[in-house]
């Protein structure tokens, strides 16, 4: 174990080197490249589909398209006759789409029905009612809800409007037609007395019946209403002009929805994979290049044949990112449509900037991948190490946010510099781009140190000594090692010398008995000895007692 925190350290910045160059080249390529070249038509103020809260607004500087901005400029037109008019069924060609039926028809299809619907009381069929201050007087058709207050509904013309070509001249004009048969049709009008629809005019009916006259009666005690009649008409014709309203808008927002948020999905998904590829064939070139300078042409190789062979390998390199490309198309498709629909949901309350729409676009990118990483760890990443991938994605959304911000400041500075004017916009995009890649590889580092020491718990110091006490303690093991392969060698040798005296006892243990054999034989030999030697004494004596005699003997002769 020849690993210190320094040297750990070392390492984590050299990685930091690498990174450094593919988070500048994704930034580039991606988000401050493609996606300026890609989404330059698509982001917008607002968000690619026009929300009623935009709409409402005094400016169009939020709406999506052109033919919204003239809905919107028809919206915002001031209500007069000539106004009116444009929601009459006067003539035969307006009232085409109301039922195929004018004004004085349906007129006198109401008298034919011969009640007046705000009093309850009979009408004659000239056309003519008996009020109930004994005044007879004629019927007209009223417009429940007012055509002034459909007018000025901005949802009215965000859901109903819509845009045709004038056969004469070509170009695009508004066409009020659906807003005129809502306004027109049977669920908003009532036929009621000419001084009641007069003083009426176009004010909210239920306002206008409990409204106090000069005299203190109401509006409904002057005219005799019937207070069930006129709710009841109220709520029909409230329900039927919203109703109108919110289902044309809901169909027509689902439509751009779905065809704003396909492109964006097939661009954000073409961007993925372009820049995954493109990155990649970047760095292969990079390094063969610079592999090819460094170390010269092969032997027995043309320069040609070893840029070709070299170029043969990053196109091969790249090919094989093309199912990690496909993966990321359909990460990209996904973000892109959601990134639109939110978007949309966000520009509902709040009025979005061309910035924003863009950072919401390539913010929701890197959250996906964020989330999944965490919640998804890939296999073999615990969950510490998916937490720390993830927020280093975190890391990148929110200082790339910070760069879309700063781009245009930047761009708006680099045109004041002549020379740059032309370029401004491609320079701000690669000079932001090189910056946020910096930042987020370095935050990325910094990210990476805070989770070292979250994980060891130690300071630097201690993790050193620590290291090199794990060396030393390596070491010792390694040394107990040899001891104990010393230990076990001694061991088999003490075996061996166990056996050697097993056979050496068994060796004495034959010699002391063959010993014993040899002290009972000397017993017994000695035993014979001293009976040879008493009886060689025995002799002796007798032998000296024969020479004593034989010494006497002779002496007597001698004397004799």
């Amino acid at each position: 174990m020849d690993i210190t925190l320094t040297k750990m350290r070392e390492e984590r910045l050299q990685k930091l080197f690498a990174d450094c160059q593919q988070q500048v080249l994704g930034q580039i390529i991606g988000p401050f490249g493609l996606s300026t070249a890609m989404f330059k038509d698509v982001d917008r103020n607002g968000g690619n589909v026009t929300t009623l809260h935009n709409f409402s607004r005094d400016d169009s500087d939020h709406v999506a398209s052109d033919s919204d901005r003239l809905l919107h400029a028809q919206s915002r037109k001031a209500y007069n006759l000539e106004v009116r008019n444009e929601y009459e069924v006067d003539t035969d060609e307006k009232a085409s789409v109301a039922g195929g039926k004018t004004w004085e028809t349906k007129r006198s299809e109401r008298i034919a029905l011969g009640q007046d619907e705000y009093t309850g009381r009979s009408v004659s069929a000239d056309g003519k009612v008996e009020m109930h201050d004994g005044r007879v007087v004629v019927v007209e058709l009223d417009h429940v809800v007012s055509i002034s207050e459909v007018h000025n509904d901005p949802k009215m013309h965000l859901g109903l409007g819509k845009i045709v070509e004038n056969r004469s001249t070509g170009a695009s004009e508004v066409d009020v037609s659906r807003i005129r048969e809502a306004i027109n049709h049977n669920d908003n009008l009532a036929l009621t007395n000419k001084p009641a629809n007069a003083s009426k005019y176009d004010h909210d009916l239920d306002e206008w019946s409990k409204r106090e006259r000069k005299d203190g009666s109401t509006n409904a005690e002057k005219f005799g209403l019937n207070d069930e009649l006129v709710d009841e008409k109220y709520r029909k014709a409230r329900e039927h002009i919203q109703s109108t309203a919110d289902n044309g808008l809901f169909k027509k927002q689902a439509a751009e929805l779905l065809q704003t948020g396909g492109k964006q999905a097939a661009l954000m998904g073409l961007r993925q994979s372009l820049g995954l590829l493109l990155t990649e064939l970047v760095n292969g070139l990079f390094n063969e290049f610079k592999v090819l300078i460094n170390a010269g042409v092969e032997a027995g190789k043309t320069l040609f044949e070893e840029i070709r062979e070299r170029l043969q390998r990053v196109i091969a390199s790249v090919v094989r990112k093309i199912p990690d490309a496909a993966s990321q198309a359909i990460q990209g498709g996904v973000s892109g449509f959601m990134s639109n629909l939110i978007t949309f949901l966000i520009n509902n309350f709040l009025s979005t900037a061309k910035r924003f729409v863009t950072i919401i676009r390539e913010g929701l990118l890197g959250l996906v991948k964020a989330f999944k990483m965490i919640i998804f760890p890939p296999k073999g990443m615990t969950s510490s190490e998916a937490l720390q991938e993830g927020l280093k994605v975190l890391t990148a959304v929110v200082v790339t946010s910070v760069g879309f911000l700063l781009q245009e400041s930047v761009a708006t500075f680099l045109k004041t510099v002549p020379f740059l004017l032309p370029i401004a916009d491609i320079v701000s995009g690669v000079l932001v781009g090189i910056m946020t890649g910096l930042l987020s590889a370095f935050l990325a580092y910094q990210l990476d140190n805070v989770f070292a020491r979250y994980r060891y718990a130690y300071d630097e110091k201690l993790l050193d000594a620590i290291a090199t006490d794990a060396k030393l303690t390596e070491k010792m093991a390694g040394d107990l090692v040899e001891a104990s392969e010393a230990s076990l060698s001694s061991i088999a040798k003490y075996t061996e010398s166990i056996k050697s005296y097993e056979r050496t006892g068994e060796l004495l243990g034959a010699a002391g008995r063959a010993s014993q054999a040899v002290v009972t034989s000397l017993a017994q030999a000695v035993e014979s000895a001293k009976t040879q030697v008493a009886e060689t004494k025995g002799m002796i004596s007798y032998l000296d007692e024969t020479n004593a005699l034989l010494d006497n003997f002779f002496d007597k002769k001698a004397t004799e």
